[in-house]
């Protein structure tokens, strides 16, 4: 609804810190700057009070208000309506998808296919930062926790991303602070109760010269110091009591008192003044002619309206009605009776339709009600056509509290839980599955229930509860339906690996396998090709390489036919096996494919775990500065999802990352939120992953003993775990090198022998010659070994030079200057060119002793960009407008411009030919993302039935 603007008629007084805060805020509007804020504190705390100062005192931009109604918490995009509606008119202007989505989202327009949220969200930041290229522009939400969760998810995406934009965002809420602007990171300032001296001289402005002190003191403390308490406080305090010659009442009218001082004004008025303000506080609607019907239907004329406005309860804002105060709505309701309150809410569903309808008829309503509970499933469905996933499934989660068939209650939790996991509200997700799974009778139903519920689980964080949840259920169904006993096996297989428990995730492919293979010939059924590909992966990071290439070969048709969108969850999966394959240009096509389809189709959550496993590929093949800023974008995302899992494994990447550049208090920052993720409870597979990480860190730094001591931990854990591939995290091989810059050759050898014995494929292979290279004492007989080494790493630039480095350094300790240069130097030249600071240092101290100056090299510059700046400058470079990297890279126009502009400016480029040329003589290459703009989100199952039980469309998820 509209703002509702507080009728301060005193200074605000006590908020001196707020009010620079704020007031820095506009200047940084007026300078160009964008900025977001959340003001947070009690009731009658004085948030309001600030946001009308602040919008009194706004000059030459434009303003957008609204303030959260309670009653509309369950209509999607309501505020967002509300809000936008001055900019409306250029809707039109809007990118064709963003303006259908929008128009959708706001019933101006028929959807046109698939609901796409995120082209909702893209719409609202384009619509926010386009109004502000002609005037600068300040949102203001009032009561922020009470408006839709589809508009408040718009609004904060587009607050996440209004740095460089003349856009600012102001939210109050009450406490506790919405855990929405926690998890989005947005500046909150928390307001307490007023000073005794600040209270004081409130008191001192609302009843000059009559406060005793002693009395001032006493309301103070009874109040906490709250501004609105203290206001009512002396509106109903007769002079002799707040002069001290009479008594306080004891208790003072607080709290429920405050709200029952309300009530008292309520009690003089007549029956249908009280049933025309309860029709107000609960109308999801202020509209006059809305609320005049629904007084007509409940039998009171539109007059008492005029009553009610009489006696300084009601307001009129053009054809909008609204109650005076915040704290009437409370006291109203809670003044009349039940059946009063289900009378009023009969009336407003008589007068509305559609999704209010049915909120009005399910209002209130204790036990089951299946006339009711339809109509909110009615209503969801128009709720996910315009992409209010969130609104639609806190409509199906009431359909099914109102539902009283067993089995029709569990298929609307799950539905319910499926809106929610579209929208990132993944825990809600897990609480409605958990939920819905001991209440499913039928052993089919509650298999399938324990198949969307892993999969949350996993999501969450929780992979050793999803396999539990999942492998109970295989069991329960292995006799009647092994069909569906190897789709939850096969959906035990990711959580096992994210848990770090390889072994039980090679059983339960296995154990899927022999199902659908029945008694050992394959029988014809879509289930069993996926199953062998889960087999495989599992084979792969259990070290057992040529198991698991066998059957990807086998399944080559299979391969070929996925999809890069649909199938976005098993191709990246497939893409990361085949980096750990040693197949490092099948991996790149395969996660390329899927990085631009999902980028193309606004699929974020697919998106984000292609970015990671592309980061972790780049790593191995030297694209480090491209890598790091997609590691860097895919921990953005799936922060914003909620995504835990991905999230771990993205902050491991940029600790890597950042170590090998030499960034290493970055490189802490992120290992060290990445261990508590992988902790005891949480994401151990994350644990090789990590500590290979740190191990790096800790050689960067030259801290070889404390390398030891991290990637000790992780061959324990992969002993423990059978992750023994040793291409995974190239653990092994660092240790083995660790041991040696120690002066323990012995247990150095000992590692490089079990590194050996674990694989034969070639990068294995050329550690192993670079370590014995390395190791020996021989001159020419490290030769060999390094040259063997130098072939088998011939697409992992970064192994390469150190392998070269580690050579130059043993010919260097021999005094054999003449042939170590050109080592030194070649390994330098890769170094640069990749940003490896501490590996650079280290070379160049070495080309020093030997007389040699290394020149400087223009690719260290590259260097300086930070990741988003780098994604822009690639998405420029490669062709795209600021509008379409904008769309592409889930920004606004004017960050893209902001980020162009430095990464020019570091660049010392002036156009965009001039940057081309330099990111192509720099080795900056691959395509950047693509243009067209989000579609739909996929990687998530959405459908009004239970998804079938099939092991495909169990990794789909």
């Amino acid at each position: 609804m509209p703002f509702r603007a507080d009728a301060v008629a005193h200074p605000i007084i006590g908020r001196a810190p707020h009010l620079r805060r704020l007031d820095r805020l506009a200047t940084g509007l007026r300078g160009g700057r964008g900025g977001v804020t959340v003001l947070t504190g009690e009731p009658g705390i004085g948030k309001s009070a600030l946001l009308t100062r602040l919008l009194g005192r706004a000059r030459d931009v434009t303003i957008l208000a609204t303030s959260g109604l309670e009653s509309e918490t369950s209509l999607p995009f309501a505020a967002l309506g509300d809000l936008l509606r001055p900019l409306l008119p250029r809707l039109a202007n809007l990118p064709g998808p963003q303006a259908d989505a929008l128009g959708a989202a706001l019933t101006l327009t028929r959807p046109d296919g698939p609901a796409a949220p995120y082209a909702v969200c893209m719409a609202t930041l384009t619509m926010l930062t386009a109004a502000a290229d002609r005037q600068p522009v300040l949102v203001v939400v009032d009561d922020a926790g009470w408006i839709d969760h589809p508009s408040l998810a718009a609004l904060l995406f587009a607050a996440r991303r209004i740095e460089n934009d003349a856009v600012a965002m102001v939210f109050a809420a009450r406490d506790p602070v919405p855990p929405e602007f926690l998890a989005a990171g947005v500046e909150v300032l928390h307001l307490d109760g007023l000073s005794l001296a600040a209270g004081g001289d409130l008191l001192e402005v609302l009843r000059p010269g009559r406060v005793d002190p002693e009395v001032r003191t006493g309301l103070w403390s009874a109040t906490g110091g709250n501004p609105l308490a203290l206001t009512q406080l002396c509106g109903v305090l007769t002079d002799d009591q707040l002069a001290g010659a009479v008594a306080l009442p004891d208790p003072l009218p607080l709290g429920a008192g405050l709200r029952d001082a309300f009530a008292a004004r309520l009690a003089p008025l007549p029956q249908e003044t009280r049933t025309a303000l309860l029709t107000v506080a609960l109308s999801a609607t202020p509209d006059v002619g809305t609320l005049t019907a629904a007084l007509d239907t409940v039998g009171v004329g539109s007059q008492a309206l005029a009553a009610a406005t009489c006696a300084e309860l009601l307001a009129y804002r053009g054809t909008r009605v609204t109650l005076t105060h915040p704290l009437l709505r409370a006291a109203v309701r809670h003044a009349a009776t039940p059946v009063d309150r289900r009378r009023v809410y009969d009336a407003l569903a008589a007068t509305s339709e559609g999704e209010t309808r049915a909120w009005y008829r399910a209002a209130e309503l204790t036990g089951t009600d299946e006339a009711a509970a339809n109509e909110l499933e009615n209503a969801a469905d128009g709720m996910r056509r315009r992409a209010g996933f969130a609104a639609a499934a806190r409509a199906m989660h009431r359909a099914a509290e109102l539902t009283g068939d067993r089995g029709t209650r569990v298929r609307r939790l799950v539905v319910a839980a499926n809106d929610a996991q579209v929208c990132g509200h993944l825990p809600e997700a897990s609480s409605w599955l958990g939920e819905a799974l001991p209440a499913a009778e039928d052993p089919a139903l509650r298999a399938d229930v324990a198949l969307a519920y892993g999969w949350v689980l996993n999501r969450c964080g929780a992979p050793a509860t999803a396999q539990q949840v999942l492998s109970r259920a295989a069991r329960q169904v292995l006799a009647t339906d092994p069909h569906r006993a190897a789709a939850l096996w096969c959906a035990a297989v990711n959580p096992a690996l994210t848990e770090g428990r390889v072994r039980e995730a090679v059983s339960y492919a296995d154990r899927a396998v022999a199902l659908l293979t029945g008694t050992g010939t394959i029988v014809a059924t879509p289930a069993l090709a996926p199953a062998r590909i889960l087999l495989a992966e599992a084979l792969v990071v259990r070290g057992r390489v040529a198991e698991g290439q066998r059957l990807f070969d086998e399944e080559r048709d299979f391969l070929d036919g996925l999809d890069p969108l649909d199938d976005a969850e098993d191709l990246a999966m497939v893409g990361l096996t085949r980096l750990w394959l040693d197949q490092p240009d099948r991996a790149r096509a395969t996660l390329t494919a899927v990085t631009e389809a999902t980028r193309r189709a606004g699929a974020l959550g697919p998106l984000s775990r292609a970015l990671v496993f592309t980061a972790m590929l780049r790593h191995t093949t030297g694209d480090w500065l491209i890598g790091y800023a997609e590691a860097d974008e895919a921990l953005r995302l799936a922060r914003e999802l909620r995504d835990v899992s991905t999230t771990g494994l993205a902050l491991v990447v940029l600790g890597r990352y950042a170590a090998s550049l030499g960034r290493l208090t970055e490189a802490d920052i992120h290992l060290a939120e990445a261990a508590r993720i992988a902790g005891p409870s949480g994401v151990a597979g994350l644990t090789v992953f990590h500590g290979s990480a740190l191990g790096l860190r800790h050689l960067a730094a030259g801290d070889a003993a404390d390398a030891v001591a991290s990637l000790e931990a992780v061959r324990e854990f992969a002993d423990r775990s059978g992750a023994q591939n040793p291409v995974m995290a190239s653990w092994s091989a660092d240790l083995v090198e660790a041991y040696r810059l120690t002066g323990d050759l012995d247990r150095a050898r000992e590692q490089l022998e079990a590194l050996e014995r674990s694989s034969t494929l070639p990068s294995v292979c050329a550690a192993v010659a670079a370590q014995r290279g390395a190791l020996t004492t021989d001159p020419d007989e490290a030769e060999i070994w390094f040259r063997q080494a130098l072939d088998g790493y011939a697409h992992q630039p970064f192994a390469r030079a150190r392998a070269t480095f580690a050579h130059g350094e043993l010919l260097t300790r021999h005094g054999l200057h003449t042939r170590a240069t050109p080592l030194l130097v070649d390994a330098m030249s890769t170094f640069r060119r990749l940003g490896a600071e501490p590996f650079c240092a280290r070379t160049a101290a070495l080309l020093s002793a030997a007389g040699e100056r290394p020149n400087p090299d223009p690719a260290l510059v590259l260097a300086s960009l930070t990741p988003r700046e780098l994604q822009v400058a690639r998405a420029v470079a490669d062709g795209l407008s600021n509008p379409e990297a904008a769309a592409a890279l889930f920004v606004s126009r004017k960050t893209v411009e902001t980020h162009l502009s430095s990464a020019y400016r570091k660049l010392g480029v002036r156009s965009r030919t001039q940057l081309v040329r330099y990111l192509a003589g720099t080795g900056i290459s691959g395509s950047s993302p693509t243009a067209e703009r989000p579609a739909e989100v996929s990687g998530f199952q959405h459908p009004r039935d239970l998804p079938e039980a099939t092991v495909r469309r169990s990794r789909r998820r």
